[in-house]
């Protein structure tokens, strides 16, 4: 259950990232955006060495679950962040 809860994590964190850049860039705040895309690219790194230990259809749905948790979090956060 906890290798679900971290893969779920890191899904919602990254895709929460991204979609809170695309916002930020998209709204013309570029030093927020530069600030953002550097938290983005180290969650990145870490997720992509060790993304590949999680195998089957349950991490894969944590994952995608994750993930559209975060772009609704990141397109939030950037409406009144910053």
């Amino acid at each position: 259950m906890t290798t679900l809860a971290v893969v779920w994590a890191r899904g919602a964190t990254i895709v929460c990232l991204v979609s809170l850049n695309t916002r930020l860039i998209a709204d013309g705040r570029y030093s927020a955006a530069v600030a953002v895309s550097g938290l983005l690219s180290a969650c990145w790194w870490i997720n992509a060495r060790v993304a590949n230990r999680a195998d089957g259809v349950g991490p894969l749905l944590a994952y995608a679950t994750g993930a559209a948790c975060g772009t609704a979090c990141g397109l939030w956060i950037g409406g009144w962040a910053w």
